[in-house]
């Protein structure tokens, strides 16, 4: 497989109370094509501030290396209607990316805006709603059809279903396996559902202090934590990490 990200040795550097801290400490990793790896750990642990790094959102305070071997990435949200213009119309929220990119007449701009509202499961009559109209898993899907638009082979989703009931819930994960598959993508998956990262994810990051304390493919780790905090997690999340039979 071919790399897609290699993260190596990243800080992000804050000041607090005008006293230096650290938000992201010394982080390595890297990303596979068509690998989804999660990263979990506990509100304020760092992940968000990595992902804002990965995706050159955050630059103050940054050190250290990251290598993007495909095009830069995109991001999912937590909080669907919040990433929605909600004076824009559904069609005009796709199409913009398009337009932004350039290099396509007004009919292939149109042709793609619907293969990624049928990638999404969504139907064409919603072009012309607003994001108010739609539901809570109906905007999640705009977001992520908009995210996919001009074809990243990295997708950043953070706390993408935290927000949505547990029926929709699921209905978006299935989703987030389907276009992987189809698309090839990688994907980043944060959560701080270790349940939610366990049916997706191949390989499991675990984050605290700024720091991933330990990582490695999800059976290994769930089942044979080796770091405290990671057994603790595992026990918060009513995750059985002894020895399967």
């Amino acid at each position: 497989m071919n790399k897609i990200l290699e993260v190596t040795d990243l800080s992000v550097e804050f000041k607090k109370d005008k006293k230096p801290f650290f938000a992201v400490k010394n982080v390595s990793f890297s990303v596979e094509e068509g690998e989804t790896i999660g990263l979990a750990g506990e509100s304020g642990c760092g992940k968000s501030t990595l992902s804002r790094a990965i995706l050159g959102i955050q630059k103050k305070g940054v050190t250290g290396k990251i290598n993007h071997f495909s095009k830069r990435p995109m991001m999912v949200f937590q909080d669907p209607e919040g990433s929605l213009n909600p004076a824009k119309t559904i069609g005009f929220i796709l199409e913009e990316p398009l337009k932004i990119k350039g290099g396509m007449t007004k009919e292939q701009r149109k042709a793609k805006v619907l293969e990624m509202l049928k990638l999404v499961d969504l139907s064409e009559d919603l072009l012309d709603r607003l994001p108010s109209t739609l539901s809570g898993g109906q905007c999640q899907r705009v977001c992520i059809a908009a995210a996919l638009m001009q074809e990243p082979k990295l997708l950043i989703a953070d706390e993408p279903v935290s927000a949505l009931d547990v029926t929709v819930q699921s209905q978006i994960l299935k989703l987030f396996e389907k276009i992987k598959k189809e698309l090839k993508l990688s994907v980043i998956f944060i959560s701080h559902d270790l349940r939610v990262i366990y049916s997706l994810c191949d390989r499991v990051m675990i984050m605290k202090d700024g720091e991933i304390v330990e990582q490695g493919d999800k059976e290994t780790l769930y089942f044979h934590p080796q770091h405290e905090y990671t057994k603790q997690l595992m026990e918060a999340a009513k995750t059985k990490y002894v020895k399967k039979d």
